[in-house]
């Protein structure tokens, strides 16, 4: 009886390695990547060291609210550079920028001459800020600008880098003719805050070259002074290399003070991507890094 029992003990000992021998160790679940959203990441990009040019036009006009007289005007044509001293791990940026061949236009030989010292103060100008990879651009300032200049001189930087209106790009891809909002909240350093919605539109892709239109408006309050404004313009941004290679701003904006006091100040500016040294290309087919990155709004 004992040697039945160790034998049928056996037999059903080899039947289950039998089983388990065809059937095998269970099989792990293989890892599916998820899939890559549809759409372009829009953003900006650079490394230490890295300069970028670019030619700029500038028209600025300010008058009084309610006021009759004509506004006064300040246009120029002007060069610029900026260059990228740091780039922490987020890929954020801290840059500095300068202005030279700074050329006072104007309507009348009376605007032209207006601008003159104004373009002088513009060419000695030292600004520094940081930038985030969506185009926020944060720490704005400005250097070495006489006390009489310096409210015109900054405006103007600001508008030319894109300064404090919160990111640009979507926070994630967006496909060509979708759209997507920005809103921020800007601090004022005399007190209150800039409050910015823009809308944003993937309008086409060509060669490369995202189309972006936008526009927005901004509300505001700082000591008794309320502001509300208009922003609309176009950006074109190269996918592949993350940098800006032409940017048209337009602006309008009210500084009220009281029932009828104020000031209405209109700002244009236009940046286009200077060629590489050396080279000829154009915005839409330009190489190297003159199309790394250029900040702007």
């Amino acid at each position: 009886m004992m040697q039945m029992s160790n034998d049928r003990a056996r037999i059903t000992g080899l039947a289950v390695l039998a089983v388990l021998g065809l059937a095998g160790c269970p099989k792990k679940n293989a890892v599916v990547a998820p899939p890559v959203p549809p759409g372009d990441a829009l953003r900006l990009v650079a490394k230490a060291g890295d300069k970028v040019g670019g030619n700029v036009k500038i028209r600025l006009e300010k008058t009084d609210v309610g006021g009759k007289k004509k506004p006064r005007t300040y246009a120029f044509q002007l060069e610029e550079e900026h260059v990228f001293e740091k780039v922490d791990p987020s890929g954020s940026m801290h840059v500095t920028a300068k202005f030279f061949n700074v050329e006072a236009q104007g309507d009348t030989p009376k605007e032209k001459k207006a601008g003159e010292d104004l373009a002088r103060a513009l060419s000695d100008m030292q600004i520094a800020y940081d930038v985030t990879t969506r185009g926020d651009v944060t720490n704005f300032e400005v250097k070495n600008v006489p006390d009489g200049f310096m409210s015109e001189a900054r405006l103007i930087g600001v508008w030319v880098y894109g300064a404090e209106r919160g990111p640009m790009f979507d926070a994630g891809p967006i496909e060509a003719g979708k759209g997507w909002q920005t809103r921020a909240q800007i601090p004022i350093p005399a007190g209150g805050s800039k409050n910015w919605e823009i809308d944003c539109s993937y309008a086409k892709k060509e060669k490369n070259l995202a189309y972006v239109t936008l526009a927005g408006k901004v509300t505001g309050e700082s000591q008794g002074t309320q502001l509300t404004g208009e922003i609309k313009g176009e950006v074109r941004v190269d996918v592949a290399r993350g940098g800006l290679t032409f940017q048209e701003m337009d602006s309008q904006s009210t500084f009220r003070t009281g029932e009828s006091g104020g000031q209405q100040i209109h700002i244009h500016v236009t940046w286009e991507a200077q060629a590489p040294a050396g080279g000829a290309a154009s915005a839409e087919g330009q190489s190297g890094d003159a199309q790394a990155v250029s900040v702007m709004k």
